[in-house]
C-alpha cells in the first residue's frame, strides 16, 4: 500500500456552479422578503440561535453556516457536521466551498464577510458538534449556536433546508442594509455611460422603483437645468394616489398649481386603465396634462382612449422611459447630465431605500466607469 494512500482526502465534492447559482437564486427570494416586509419562517428556536449568532463578535461562524447550509441543500448525503474532507467519506472542504464561491458571493453583494471563515476563528480541527469546537475558542456561545442551527439541518427536508437558507440570506440583507454603502460617481459622464447606466438599472428587478427614481432625477434635473422653478413631488412605491392626494406618482407644481401628473410604470397600460387615471386623477383635478412614463409598450386601444380624452381638452401622453431619459440627457449639456448622476445618488442615499438598489447602482455605474 501506498505509504501516503492513508494521507488522501475522500469527501463528498460540492459543485460550486450550483452552489453559486443556489446563492444567486436564493438571495433574489431573500432581498424581496426584506424588501416586503413578508418573514420567512422557521421554527423560533432556529431563528433564536440564527439571532445569536449575528451578535456574536465571532464573524466567521455565521460565515461558515452559509457553506454548510449551502452543502447540506445540494448533497443530502453530506455530514455538514464534518466541515473537511479528512474527517470522512461523508464530509466536505468547507474552506473550498467558502474561498472559491460563498465569500466571492457576499463580497459581491457588498454583504459583510470574513475573507477565509474557515481560516481564521474555526482553524484547529473544528467540527460541528458538541466538543467539537476549535482548539483555541474565544466564543463558546457563538459555536453553540452553529452547532445547533448544524443540528437542525442534518434533520430538515430540502425545502426546509432551502427555507433556512432563504432565511440566513435575509439576516445577510439586513446586516447589508444596517451598513453604509458608498455610491459611486463618475466626474463627468458622458452620454454613452449615462446610457448604459439606465439602461444597467432598469434591468434589474426592484419592484419599479429604478423607473421611479430616473424618472424623478430628470424632472429635478430639467427643472434645475433651465430654471423652470418646479416643485417634484413624488411618493413611495404603491402607495394610493388617491389616499395621499396626489396627481399621480409624480406630481409636478409651479407656483403651487399643478402642471404636469405622471403615471411611471412597468405594466402595460390598457384602455380600462387611461379611462381609471382620467376617471380618478385627470377630470376630478381638472388637469390639463397627463403623462404615462413607461417600460412595456400601451396597447393600441389605451392610445386611442388616451387621444379622445385630449380632443377634449385633457392630454394624456405616453413616452417610452428609456428614450425620454436619453434624449433629455443628450439636450442638456455634460454639467446638467452630473447634474442628473447627483441627484440619482441623492434619492438612494435617502431613508429606507433598501441597499440591494445601492448594490446595484454601483455593479451598473462600473460598468459605465468600464467604457471610458
Amino acid at each position: 500500500m501506498d505509504k501516503h494512500s492513508s494521507k488522501v482526502r475522500k469527501g463528498r465534492p460540492v459543485d460550486h456552479h450550483a452552489a453559486a447559482e443556489l446563492l444567486k437564486a436564493t438571495l433574489e427570494v431573500a432581498q424581496a422578503s426584506y424588501r416586503d416586509r413578508s418573514p420567512i419562517n422557521v421554527p423560533s428556536e432556529v431563528a433564536s440561535a440564527t439571532e445569536r449568532l449575528f451578535e456574536s463578535k465571532t464573524q466567521a461562524y455565521r460565515d461558515a453556516l452559509v457553506s454548510c447550509t449551502v452543502a447540506r441543500i445540494l448533497d443530502p448525503a453530506i455530514d455538514i457536521r464534518l466541515p473537511a474532507t479528512e474527517y470522512g467519506e461523508n464530509a466536505f472542504s468547507s474552506r473550498s466551498l467558502a474561498d472559491k464561491v460563498v465569500t466571492p458571493f457576499l463580497q459581491s453583494h457588498a454583504i459583510p464577510a470574513s475573507v477565509s471563515p474557515f481560516l481564521s476563528a474555526l482553524r484547529g480541527g473544528a467540527k460541528f458538534m458538541k466538543g467539537g469546537q476549535p482548539r483555541i475558542q474565544r466564543d463558546q456561545q457563538g459555536f453553540d449556536a452553529v452547532v445547533e442551527i448544524v443540528d437542525y439541518l442534518c434533520s430538515a427536508n430540502q425545502e426546509h433546508a432551502k427555507n433556512y437558507l432563504a432565511f440566513l440570506l435575509r439576516r445577510f440583507v439586513q446586516l447589508r442594509d444596517e451598513s453604509n454603502i458608498a455610491l459611486r460617481r463618475i466626474a463627468k459622464p458622458n452620454l454613452e455611460q449615462i446610457r448604459s447606466l439606465i439602461r444597467g438599472l432598469l434591468s434589474i428587478k426592484s419592484g419599479g422603483r429604478f423607473s421611479a427614481m430616473l424618472s424623478i432625477a430628470m424632472f429635478q434635473t430639467l427643472s434645475d437645468c433651465h430654471d423652470l422653478g418646479w416643485d417634484v413631488e413624488f411618493q413611495g412605491i404603491n402607495v394610493a394616489d388617491k389616499a395621499s392626494g396626489a396627481a399621480g406618482d409624480i406630481t409636478i407644481r409651479k407656483a403651487g398649481s399643478v402642471v404636469l401628473g405622471v403615471e411611471v410604470t412597468e405594466r402595460p397600460v390598457d384602455e380600462s386603465r387611461v379611462a381609471l387615471i382620467f376617471d380618478q386623477k385627470v377630470s376630478p383635478k381638472s388637469l390639463a396634462d397627463y403623462l404615462f412614463i413607461t417600460t412595456a409598450e400601451p396597447s393600441a386601444a389605451a392610445l386611442a382612449a388616451a387621444r379622445n380624452y385630449t380632443a377634449v381638452g385633457h392630454e394624456m401622453n405616453f413616452v417610452p422611459l428609456e428614450g425620454w431619459l436619453v434624449h433629455n440627457l443628450a439636450s442638456i449639456g455634460p454639467a446638467c447630465r452630473t447634474l442628473f448622476q447627483n441627484k440619482m445618488v441623492a434619492l438612494l442615499e435617502a431613508s429606507g431605500v433598501p441597499s440591494e438598489l445601492k448594490v446595484a447602482w454601483n455593479a451598473k455605474m462600473d460598468a459605465a466607469i468600464a467604457l471610458t
